[in-house]
């Protein structure tokens, strides 16, 4: 009886899968990761942070740290240093969809993942399941929180040119999506430093008491850069919240202008447990249908927003 013969295209394709195989395999074995681990701890610096990494290697086709916290820059007047925030792992290696990179991050609990299309025209982001009471987000944030928190984020994202400058994403012309859903939300105390227009201009530290957020959903979408608020909303025992409007993107986040109308009706002794914040929201204008409800709306940049 005659063997069966393998057909040529098949064996091609092995060849071709197993060679790719072991050359991502010696990629990931000889990646030189004492040298990344610096240049980590050096790009944080200059943002302003601090990285600690406990381990840094090879993962299932990726580059894996282990153990990671990340704090805040001591000042030079802090009697103690600041916490950190702790991250499980950071995994960073090849995503198929899109075709790119991608970083996934464990951490309180939940997943961070992040995917970038090999022409940084598409990216993006899933957060699933974060444990607000996790991962010491209390030490790192001075806020005390619970409840889960999950988010989507698909944009397409556009190169654009500046004189001579090569072609780079510009983010404030994406297209796409983005929604957040909170989950059993409760502030249990803590601290804030926020923009109170009837105590000036320069943002005011501000003690928190409890506060019951509860369940609340927001989605946008967003068409050249510009985003319209398709849903924002919440509802507990404490406050109820619904907002609409718009959010103009810009290159970096941090500069996008968010022009968001916002209805709030708080729990009146609720707003007596708020202190100066309740004095606060006493000066925001009625809504003329139903006066029960107060009037604000978010304005300036996602870095440095206005509340008023």
């Amino acid at each position: 009886m005659a063997e069966p013969v393998t057909k040529l295209w098949k064996k091609s394709l092995g060849y071709t899968a197993f060679s790719l195989f072991a050359m991502l395999m010696m990629f990931f074995l000889t990646f030189p990761y004492d040298a990344l681990k610096d240049r980590v701890r050096q790009e944080a610096d200059v943002a302003g942070y601090f990285v600690r990494i406990d381990s840094l290697g090879p993962g299932l086709f990726s580059v894996r740290a282990k153990n990671v916290q990340l704090s805040k820059k001591a000042a030079g007047n802090a009697d103690t240093p600041p916490e950190p925030l702790r991250l499980d792992s950071i995994s960073v290696g090849p995503s198929l969809f899109p075709p790119g990179a991608a970083v996934t991050i464990k951490a309180a609990g939940g997943t961070i993942q992040t995917r970038v299309g090999l022409t940084g025209s598409r990216v993006r982001l899933d957060v699933d399941e974060l444990d607000l009471t996790k991962g010491n987000i209390k030490g790192f944030t001075g806020l005390d929180l619970a409840g889960t928190v999950d988010a989507h984020v698909d944009l397409s994202i556009p190169k654009t040119t500046t004189g001579t400058t090569p072609a780079e994403p510009d983010l404030g012309l994406g297209s796409g999506v983005a929604s957040l859903e909170l989950k059993n939300v409760t502030l249990n105390g803590g601290s804030v430093t926020v923009p109170i227009p009837q105590f000036g201009p320069e943002p005011t530290p501000v003690d928190l008491p409890k506060i019951v957020l509860g369940d609340l959903t927001a989605r946008l979408k967003f068409e050249k850069g510009a985003g319209t608020v398709e849903e924002l909303h919440s509802k507990s025992a404490d406050l109820e919240l619904s907002g609409s409007g718009t959010v103009k993107l810009a290159k970096k986040i941090e500069y996008a202008e968010p022009n968001v109308e916002i209805r709030l009706k708080p729990d009146p002794d609720f707003q007596k447990r708020l202190g100066m914040l309740g004095s606060a929201l006493s000066f925001l204008g009625s809504d003329p249908k139903d006066p029960s409800w107060r009037l604000a709306r978010l304005s300036g940049y996602l870095g440095r927003p206005q509340f008023r």
